[in-house]
């Protein structure tokens, strides 16, 4: 067959071949082996997908167990449910291994400050660092080894049974700080309430200042009959100095009368 035979063309090829290579009209010993062979590449070059797999195999080989593209082809087989579960259990084993890699470190921590310890006790040098050596030593914390509720799903399911347990404080915590913040905004909006009415009240009862009117000087006649001589611009002095000299007079005489 060639790699761009058709679907029409495989199938005639198919059936000429199963007459020829059927058991019931080949008499070799392998006809059921052979007619079994053929059925099985039928089936693969009838399939378009495994047609191009098998045309991948045929250029690039059969993936090798060290390479990633041996373990994409395992997993691209999988549906959704069982990717999980495998993501899952790597995880869980990834959580597990870095639970004992702190553990492990902790304890060689330990075991290089005893030696410590114990080297500067063999020397009898006493010291403030010793001291506080010796403290630690006393207070030696103990290290627990990873137990089977140090794993993922033990942890996830602590975690959730806490959280539902601790559901109802929660909500009652958030709903005592809403009334909070409510009476908060409420006690707000009524202070700047009163103190919009106290502006108001102290702007009524202050009492208007009246600007004073600016009074002009009145000026009042002393004698409406006093003689207000009236000159004559184009006149002489000497004229003036005569109306002058009869208006000082008449007003002497109508003093000596009153």
């Amino acid at each position: 067959f060639f790699q761009d035979a058709s679907s029409a063309d495989i199938r005639k090829a198919y059936r000429k071949l199963s007459l020829i290579l059927h058991p019931d009209k080949n008499k070799d010993e392998n006809a059921e082996t052979q007619f079994r062979q053929l059925v099985a590449i039928y089936e693969v070059l009838k399939d378009e997908e495994r047609r191009s797999r098998y045309d991948d195999i045929l250029i690039n080989g059969l993936p090798d167990w060290r390479q990633p593209v041996f373990y994409y082809r395992r997993v691209r087989k999988m549906s959704n449910a069982e990717l999980a579960l495998l993501l899952f259990i790597i995880l869980t084993v990834g959580h597990y291994a870095v639970v004992w890699s702190i553990y492990l470190e902790k304890q060689l921590d330990e075991l290089l400050s005893r030696k410590k310890r114990e080297k500067k006790k063999k020397t009898g040098s006493r010291s403030p660092d010793e001291a506080k050596l010796a403290a630690l030593d006393k207070n030696e914390r103990v290290l627990d080894k990873p137990q089977w509720h140090d794993l993922l799903p033990c942890k996830l399911g602590i975690w959730f049974c806490l959280t539902v347990k601790a559901l109802p404080q929660l909500f009652q915590d958030a709903r005592q700080l809403y009334v909070e913040y409510k009476e908060t905004k409420m006690k707000a909006k009524e202070d700047a309430l009163a103190k919009a009415e106290l502006e108001t009240l102290q702007k009524e009862k202050k009492p208007k200042v009246r600007k004073p009117k600016s009074e002009f000087p009145a000026y009042a006649v002393l004698e409406t009959s006093a003689y207000i001589p009236s000159y004559d611009h184009g006149a002489s002095i000497e004229d003036i100095e005569e109306q002058m000299d009869d208006w000082l007079g008449g007003r002497n005489r109508t003093q000596k009368k009153k």
